[in-house]
């Protein structure tokens, strides 16, 4: 049955040929592509040049109408069924076509709200966004409190990472570089920034009016996972950027200063130019007119809302800052300014603004000067995180967290994204029998198109540390290649953040990393953005280190840990490494890395070796079709199975699945390991799709409380544990190191051991008054 498409540009509605077939292709996560993000994007299709379409599309296929349009960009779109919403996203004008000297139709394609999402952060880097909320001082008192301050939940601390000396402790040959010593002290000014990674999409949040939800983003494996801010070999001081503030109004033809958005703009005269060809153009100049102090400043210009240029300076001065033609035709220039030092400054300013204008023959002369009066510009002697960030995208930073974790970024709403790992999202999802709507003549069954090796890889380190493991181990540190017994090809993902091997001085708890290339100089280096776990304050008295805070020198009893290593408050241990490595502090081997917490149980799933890709051809019911989300799993007969693809065609509803075998448990168990000295355990709790409560059921489960015990979005759940009463007793090797198995992943404990289980409804009622269990299970051991 034929049904009615309606497509919305921007809230107009645009006319369709009844014949045009419109397919729109879904994926989030494909096995083709492991590591990618997907979204629904349509096959380009065609709409008729009718006088309506050609309003919306402002006659793009006459070059000389001045169009408003940037057509380079998409624009927001929604496509309806029979009017009933499908969905969200954005149309691209692809082409016109022009047929016997007449247009004939437009060529579009629409794509889904995750690629919104990305022309929203366009090329803007991490450093572009506004860190203001966490400035602080910078003094060597601020950041001893940062290292050492128990009370504070600081979202911004100072890992000890070296980027000038290699620290040793009690070395006899080293003594200027023992931090144990007042001679080999660490400098506070020798330590760079990190900011919390929930604090920058924060910022991210802020700055393009999009929100990210989800139970993933409460965890501590988010909430304590730290960005390092350096882009520089030594820390140097800059105060936080401030905005040139414009205090008088100018309105000319062709210059413009506006004292409430402070821009300074330079309009295209269509008039001037077309009635007597003149030649306009602006000299602009900066001129700062009197400084507190001498110290050295910079002057970011920004064009059009890019960064164009920045200008160092100090003491008063004139600066040069660009020609602005304005007699280019439909140009428009828009500038602003801002100011930063390298200590606290007050400087006042002025922007000088020369115009010159004259005939085609003649040589331009000046015709007039604009003084813009601008408040004193203040800055402060915060520490300025924008100007230490790591020279990322900010689309490549988010992009990045997701391939980490594995996570699914989906949209719920205008603006509104879900971020959560992909095996939560499968679980949350519905089940759909689609039995008697499939094609039965058709159905094509292949093997799973799968890879002999997947590596998972970080970005090449150059730290001595990261260099000598590699020499020893024949193998880069934090990286992982598993093997698979298969004949096929080789896959890698790649993250875009570095992993350094931290140093754990011998008898101490000590930890500190290095910035620094091989011997024999040990030079410092930029590297990659690093990400890495606060692991909470280390008491260290018995062997303290000695800090400078520029006046007084410190024995330091007890520091904020840092590095790939994670002990949550269930007293689970989590790591930034990819597979199984030996902690560089804990100095046993960590099982759960990024690989088996966030990547096996999909991979598990895939590469069962009873499993099929099966494409199979159906014509579902419109209130499937608008409902069913890639979640969602999908029974035909007595087999259940996960989407891998589907493609959709909106007019007469066949839709195509490529689909993948599920042989996960039809409700999943969350497990959670904590240790036997733990007694609170605190899990996140995902709601699953349509349930409109949840309920946790302890009765006769042995746990003594739950809180909260009902609930109706996603939470965080806190269970009450009776006291451990078993026995762990860890098999130990010759060498006094604990004995893992064959996969290296799991320690191997002996039979004298014993473990205690709880295993927890979680109980869902849905609109409809149906119901559904889920359960939690706690095995601390």
């Amino acid at each position: 049955m034929k049904r009615s498409v309606q497509i919305y540009i921007e809230g107009e509605r645009i006319e369709l040929f009844n014949d045009e077939e419109i397919q729109v292709n879904s994926s989030v996560q494909n096995i083709n592509d492991l590591d990618k993000v997907k979204t629904d994007f349509s096959q380009s299709f065609t709409v008729p040049a009718s006088p309506i379409n050609n309003a919306i599309f402002q006659h793009f296929y006459q070059n000389e109408v001045n169009s408003t349009l940037n057509y380079s960009s998409r624009r927001d779109a929604y496509i309806e069924i029979d009017n009933i919403l499908f969905r969200k996203g954005k149309v691209q004008l692809e082409k016109s076509d022009i047929k016997n000297l007449a247009t004939d139709s437009y060529t579009i394609t629409f794509y889904g709200e995750v690629t919104k999402l990305k022309d929203q952060f366009g090329e803007d880097k991490l450093s572009m966004l506004d860190y203001s909320a966490y400035s602080h001082v910078y003094s060597g008192a601020e950041i001893l409190n940062r290292i050492t301050d128990l009370g504070m939940d600081y979202d911004v601390r100072y890992p000890l990472i070296s980027s000038r000396r290699v620290w040793q402790y009690n070395e006899p040959t080293t003594p200027l570089d023992n931090i144990d010593t007042n001679t080999g002290r660490i400098d506070y000014t020798e330590l760079f920034p990190s900011l919390k990674v929930e604090k920058i999409f924060e910022a991210i949040q802020s700055t393009y009016g999009v929100i990210f939800e989800g139970s993933w983003l409460q965890s501590e494996q988010f909430q304590k996972l730290f960005l390092m801010c350096k882009n520089t070999n030594q820390f140097t001081f800059l105060t936080p950027s401030e905005r040139v503030d414009i205090t008088n109004d100018i309105n000319t033809s062709s210059f413009v200063a506006d004292s409430v958005s402070n821009f300074i703009s330079y309009p295209f005269d269509y008039n001037l130019f077309s009635s007597g060809g003149t030649i306009l153009y602006h000299v602009l100049t900066f001129r700062v007119l009197s400084v507190t102090t001498f110290d050295d400043y910079y002057i970011d210009v920004y064009k059009n809302g890019v960064l164009v240029n920045t200008i160092s300076g100090s003491g008063v001065n004139d600066y040069y800052v660009e020609t602005i033609n304005t007699s280019a035709f439909g140009v428009q220039t828009e500038m602003y300014f801002e100011v930063k030092a390298s200590a606290e400054l007050t400087i006042t300013c002025d922007l000088y603004n020369e115009y010159y204008g004259g005939s085609a023959t003649s040589a331009p002369t000046l015709q007039q000067t604009y003084v813009v009066d601008c408040a004193p510009v203040v800055m402060s002697g915060d520490v300025n995180l924008s100007t230490n960030m790591p020279d990322i995208k900010v689309a490549d930073f988010v992009s990045g967290i997701i391939k980490q974790f594995n996570l699914t970024l989906y949209p719920v709403s205008d603006n509104r994204y879900y971020l959560e790992p992909l095996e939560d999202w499968y679980a949350r999802g519905t089940i759909y029998d689609i039995t008697e709507y499939t094609t039965t003549d058709d159905i094509e069954v292949k093997r799973v198109p799968l890879y002999k090796k997947i590596d998972f890889n970080y970005q090449k380190s150059e730290s001595f540390m990261n260099n000598a493991f590699l020499r020893f181990f024949n193998r880069a540190y934090a990286n992982l290649n598993y093997n698979f017994n298969v004949d096929a090809n080789d896959y890698t993902i790649q993250v875009p953040f570095e992993q350094p091997l931290f140093n754990k001085f011998t008898d101490t708890n000590i930890q500190v990393g290095y910035f620094l290339k091989d011997s024999p100089n040990y030079e410092p280096y930029v590297p990659k953005p690093v990400l890495l776990y606060y692991n909470g304050m280390i008491d260290i008295v018995a062997d303290d280190f000695k800090f400078d805070d520029g006046f007084i020198i410190y024995n330091v009893g007890n520091y904020a840990l840092f590095g790939q290593d994670l002990r949550t408050q269930n007293g689970e241990l989590y790591s930034l490494c990819w597979g199984s490595e030996v902690s560089s502090y804990y100095q046993q081997v960590i099982d759960m890395g990024v690989y088996k917490t966030y990547y096996s149980d999909y991979l598990q799933n895939l590469y069962n070796n009873k499993n099929r890709l099966v494409t199979v051809k159906t014509v579902l019911p419109l209130r499937i079709l608008t409902d069913l989300n890639l979640n969602d799993r999908i029974v035909i007969r007595d087999k259940r199975y996960v989407i891998n693809d589907m493609k959709s065609n909106l007019v007469n509803g066949e839709v195509t699945f490529t689909l993948l075998h599920d042989f996960r448990a039809l409700r999943r168990k969350k497990f959670i390991r904590p240790s036997i000295d733990v007694d609170t355990v605190v899990v996140g709790v995902n709601v699953m799709d349509g349930a409109v409560l949840g309920d946790i059921d302890i009765t006769g489960t042995g746990v003594i409380s739950v809180t909260p015990n009902t609930f109706t979005s996603d939470t965080t759940v806190t269970f009450e544990l009776p006291p451990f009463t078993g026995g762990l007793f860890n098999i130990v090797g010759e060498d006094g190191t604990f004995i893992s198995d064959e996969s290296g992943e799991d320690t191997l404990i002996n039979e004298d051991s014993s473990t205690d289980s709880f295993e927890i409804p979680v109980n869902y009622t849905f609109t409809d008054g149906s119901t559904d269990t889920e359960y939690i299970l706690i095995s601390r051991s």
